[in-house]
């Protein structure tokens, strides 16, 4: 592939996965390999979100025919977020450093937004795909037998070298490595002082002074709970699966579109960590990495860490939209 034309490269990729990948070209010309996703209706999920084209194919009111999501785990090649095979994936970045490495690739590039991310894991838990990843040391905790190959540091895995499993449709073609691995930065959402705020769109160039603050906190009761009041300050976890809602946001549709709680008898494997302490912001980082076991998975998430982390476990995903 390395002596092919950028449309030569683009219409290989397009013929090998039956067009669920392509090939788009950033700023500086480097390839970057994504999976097309197209627009689907929260109704085509479950009932209980919704109805409608689900938020991440909706830009600032405008209804998007399609998105694309980084088939690959971020590599940084000069000062551009890139999608890759076979690469170590980028690590030791913060919020704001692997948003600006998305912007870089271009008009239309952007590190993957919570809404995105949420719309990949509904899409797989409506379609039956349980994905497994990287959660123990290279290979996956529930299926030892399900390994990937090792980058020269810790344990770590090539991005896309696990099975089909590890992929968001169990294809050779799919979305690689949302679970496990390492823990990827996503957009369009914060915690601040225990109050949910975000984009009620994919509108994924906005301010975060534009974002809205939602009235639902995390309470703290019983572990970890959404509610309208905070009776509890400080650090809280829970099973995905378990978080529940009070005060009126028990039924909160756009908080189940957000995979930020969970949707009745859909099954979101992960870990939820937040910290809702007085005057404490966290930026949203989902999937888990190599070590974390069942604790990994597409619903888990954390927001309890402050823009400035950044960790060797942690990377990010750059995303599309023309």
């Amino acid at each position: 592939m390395e002596n092919m034309s950028n449309d030569e490269l683009r219409q290989f990729v397009e013929a090998e996965s039956g067009g669920k990948q392509t090939v788009l070209y950033t700023f500086k010309g480097q390839a970057s390999f994504f999976n097309v996703v197209e627009r689907f209706n929260l109704e085509d999920l479950h009932p209980s979100p919704g109805t409608g084209p689900h938020p991440a194919f909706v830009v600032n009111g405008i209804v998007k025919d399609r998105i694309y999501i980084a088939t690959y785990q971020a590599v940084l090649r000069d000062g551009e977020a890139v999608s890759l095979p076979n690469q170590d994936p980028a690590t030791n970045i913060d919020f704001d450093q692997a948003r600006t490495a998305c912007l870089a690739a271009g008009p239309g590039f952007h590190l993957l937004t919570n809404w995105e991310w949420a719309a990949i894991a509904l899409w797989c838990a409506a379609n039956g795909h349980d994905v497994h990843g990287n959660t123990n040391c290279s290979k996956s905790h529930s299926h030892p037998e399900e390994k990937g190959v090792r980058a020269a540091r810790s344990y770590v895995t090539l991005t896309g070298s696990g099975p089909g499993s590890w992929r968001h449709d169990g294809t050779a073609s799919g979305i690689a490595d949302l679970v496990g691995n390492v823990w990827e930065w996503v957009d369009g959402l914060k915690l601040s002082g225990g109050e949910i705020t975000m984009a009620l769109d994919n509108a994924f160039a906005a301010e975060e002074s534009d974002w809205t603050k939602t009235g639902a906190v995390v309470t703290g009761t019983d572990g970890l709970a959404l509610g309208g009041k905070i009776t509890r300050r400080g650090w809280s976890n829970k099973a995905f699966r378990e978080v529940s809602a009070s005060n009126g946001f028990e039924d909160a549709k756009f908080l189940k579109r957000a995979a930020l709680l969970p949707v009745e008898g859909v099954n979101l494997p992960g870990h939820y960590w937040a910290d809702n302490s007085d005057g404490f912001e966290a930026l949203p980082i989902r999937g888990g990495n190599w070590r974390d076991g069942s604790g990994a998975g597409l619903g888990a998430l954390i927001l309890s860490g402050e823009r400035s982390y950044s960790s060797s476990i942690l990377g990010f995903r750059p995303a599309f939209i023309e």
